[in-house]
């Protein structure tokens, strides 16, 4: 019989897995390149894990990317106030991710920045299920960032690149 703590400690494990990072890295990426027609500024990569990952900032999310990532942060200080300290804890993570993500050529790293060789495969879980509900919010996370400067993306999430 498997207590509520241990299925916790495995959900978390699962969700802290770099090859799960490598994926929404991935999925962020690879929307942002083809929505941009060009490379994704590496730097940007460590805005996505802590807008994807927690609960309560990947539900409050919108369905559409027709809000702004500024409007966005100004419409949930909260949120916005707390990113600064969790993109610091997940920084480990990212970058094991984005390791993870280029040693299997999910991710490459050019001059210009990040690129993916080759489109991520859609969740194949339920929706509504927790890997789906990260890989839609890292698409649309990855069209955020594929149309805004990343200078201003960190400025209005409150983090210095």
């Amino acid at each position: 019989m498997t207590s509520d703590s241990h299925r916790n400690v495995s959900e978390a494990q699962a969700l802290f897995n770099p090859a799960f990072g490598a994926y929404l890295l991935a999925s962020a990426v690879s929307t942002a390149t083809n929505k941009a027609q060009r490379p994704l500024p590496w730097p940007s990569a460590f805005l996505i894990l802590p807008l994807v990952l927690p609960t309560d900032t990947r539900e409050s999310l919108p369905g559409k990317s027709t809000v702004t990532l500024t409007a966005w942060a100004n419409d949930n200080p909260r949120l916005q106030a707390a990113f600064a300290e969790r993109a610091a804890a997940l920084t480990t993570y990212t970058r094991a991710s984005l390791r993870t993500a280029m040693r299997h050529h999910a991710i490459d790293v050019t001059p210009a920045g990040l690129i993916c060789p080759r489109t991520p495969r859609p969740p194949s879980a339920a929706p509504g299920e927790e890997v789906a509900d990260c890989a839609r919010a890292a698409a649309l996370v990855g069209r955020w960032l594929a149309v805004t400067d990343p200078t201003r993306a960190f400025t209005a999430l409150g983090v210095r690149p």
